[in-house]
């Protein structure tokens, strides 16, 4: 895990409402803000990024990967129907290119699309969140990362769709510190995420899917001068507002800022991101 490196200057500045918070300069893998951030949280959606990670490293190794097309459970497409759990609706049988599930899944934050990649990549739903813990253990982050769901959602909302991994009041519980590891070991295999999880609205056919990020271009977060270009968004109500942001400043400095369970949500975000630009700006000058 990388060293924990926290600016004297901004260790008393980045006030936020967030019940844990990290910041990581991606430059030099040092964390330079934390609060709270080796206590484990529920993450709702930012759950994502290790299960697009995982997906993004099996199309890497597999001839045509964002090709290959997998099919839709009927259980999957009925959730995708569900006003609170589905965001893009899928049709049952149909089969869609990774590609597209992987959009779906970064930028309208799909569940289905995320537990079908799952699927697809550990051969059952079992298997990958085995996967997604023994990820966690081989990057040394497994005393702060479980992982019960590959959408993130909790198992109370899960098991009425047969997705069913431990106990039914489970759920991820994973740190500020790991989920932007997580982040940070994404970015360095994939930095073209970025290209995608920039974009506010996106389409898949006729179905228009929009990103939460409101620290992007059109959000109510949102300020040119903060870079922001990136990452990924969670809510559930017993997570709380959760939020990875990715941000290249024009010192060509690279940070990940997340806040979990953050009533303030993006508000907070765009604080912070612009306190560490002005420290690190302060600190080159």
């Amino acid at each position: 895990m990388p060293n924990n490196i926290i600016h004297a200057d901004l260790k008393n500045k980045l006030h936020n409402s967030a019940k844990a918070a990290a910041a990581m300069d991606v430059n030099n893998d040092k964390f330079i803000y934390t609060k709270n951030a080796n206590k484990r949280y529920a993450i709702a959606s930012t759950t994502k990024l290790m299960t697009l990670y995982l997906t993004i490293n099996k199309v890497k190794h597999e001839r045509n990967g964002w090709n290959h097309r997998v099919r839709i459970s009927n259980s999957l497409s009925k959730m995708s129907k569900s006003a609170d759990l589905g965001n893009v609706k899928l049709v049952a049988g149909r089969k869609y290119t990774v590609r597209t599930l992987y959009r779906a899944s970064l930028i309208a934050s799909s569940n289905p699309s995320a537990i079908t990649l799952g699927k697809w990549v550990g051969r059952s739903n079992h298997h990958f969140i085995n996967m997604m813990n023994d990820r966690a253990k081989k990057w040394h982050i497994n005393h702060q990362a479980h992982f019960v769901s590959s959408s993130g959602l909790e198992n109370n909302d899960l098991y009425r769709y047969g997705i069913r991994y431990g106990k039914y009041h489970d759920y991820n519980r994973v740190s500020a510190k790991a989920i932007t590891t997580i982040a940070d070991h994404l970015l360095k295999l994939y930095p073209k995420i970025v290209n995608d999880a920039k974009h506010r609205v996106e389409y898949m056919g006729h179905q228009r899917m929009k990103n939460e990020n409101e620290l992007l271009k059109g959000g109510y977060s949102y300020h040119s001068s903060l870079h922001v270009d990136g990452l990924k968004t969670g809510y559930t109500p017993l997570a709380g507002y959760c939020l990875v942001s990715t941000s290249k400043l024009p010192n060509h400095n690279h940070l990940i800022v997340t806040t979990l369970n953050d009533r303030q949500g993006s508000f907070d975000q765009a604080k912070m991101i612009q306190k560490i630009e002005n420290s690190i700006a302060r600190e080159q000058n």
